[in-house]
């Protein structure tokens, strides 16, 4: 693979350079030596064109070849040393682009396993839901449509809550249609007690912390509760045919009857297992819970 390094380029030039200056060394040397041997064979011929004896030109051939083993010698310990040097950066490159990278895979790494965390979670929670509500003798296959039923149920309560945020005109009947729809997906326990059996929503309120109703604590004297018979200790489970499960739906549900007409409202007379329904006139009871 081409190196896009410019100080890795230039260490490749040295020993480009390097090597070229050796091979022409090693080639004058070797030219140096032939005409050392012809310039001696002619000497050989005739003495009077050469003032050096033989000795002496083989002591000058003889020096100059060692001065050139010792550049040669010099030049391949600087081609080495090049070598190594251009090797060394080569690695520390790599590192330190394996460095600059490490923080982003351990990042991405952290980012996934805290993804599978959350995700193991969620999967833990609605398993744990499902076996609370088998548990309490729900069918499984219900159980399964009890908790799919929630999740959409949750999904178009926050759809709802987004549209009625954006509505310019809260006075509008948009406005109002949203508000009513709003007021039904704040309380899935009224939902499920019209999409299941008396039975199967008995067992669901078992699986989530047991039957909920309103506890009668005092009755206000001469008040429509008075006068329909309800005592401290009784339990109201319905009104006008809406379950309650604490006294902010028992006000709900009072509110949401005009004047004038009658309620019928389904007790649970304390110490009794059995229900009963009263009747009494729309408007406030006159109960404390």
């Amino acid at each position: 693979m081409w190196d896009k390094n410019p100080m890795n380029k230039r260490r490749a030039g040295a020993l480009v350079a390097v090597a070229a200056t050796l091979t022409v060394a090693v080639g004058a040397l070797s030219m140096h030596f032939s005409s050392g041997t012809t310039e001696t064979t002619a000497g050989s011929a005739s003495s009077d064109s050469n003032p050096l004896s033989l000795e002496q030109r083989i002591a000058i051939l003889e020096r100059e070849l060692r001065d050139s083993s010792r550049i040669q010698q010099q030049l391949l310990e600087l081609v080495e040393e090049l070598h190594r040097s251009t090797a060394g950066e080569s690695r520390s490159l790599h590192d330190e682009e394996r460095n600059a990278i490490a923080p982003t895979l351990h990042g991405d790494s952290r980012r996934h396993q805290e993804a599978q965390v959350r995700n193991r979670r969620a999967k833990q929670y609605r398993d744990s839901q499902l076996q609370r509500l088998i548990d309490a003798g729900m069918n499984p296959s219900r159980a399964q449509f009890v908790l799919e039923k929630t999740e959409r149920f949750q999904f178009e309560h926050t759809k709802l809550s987004y549209q009625y945020r954006h509505l310019a005109d809260k006075s509008s009947e948009e406005a109002l249609a949203l508000r009513k729809q709003l007021e039904i997906h704040s309380n899935p326990r009224q939902m499920f007690s019209h999409l299941l059996s008396p039975e199967e929503f008995e067992l669901y309120l078992q699986a989530n912390g047991g039957g909920q109703e309103v506890n009668i604590n005092r009755i206000v004297p001469n008040t429509p509760a008075h006068n329909a018979g309800l005592q401290a200790g009784d339990r109201i489970v319905s009104y006008n045919g809406q379950r309650i499960f604490h006294m902010g739906d028992l006000r709900q549900q009072v509110y949401r009857v005009p004047p004038g007409k009658t309620v019928a409202v389904e007790i649970q007379r304390a110490g009794s297992n059995n229900r009963e329904t009263i009747y009494v006139p729309s408007g406030p009871l006159g109960i404390q819970g």
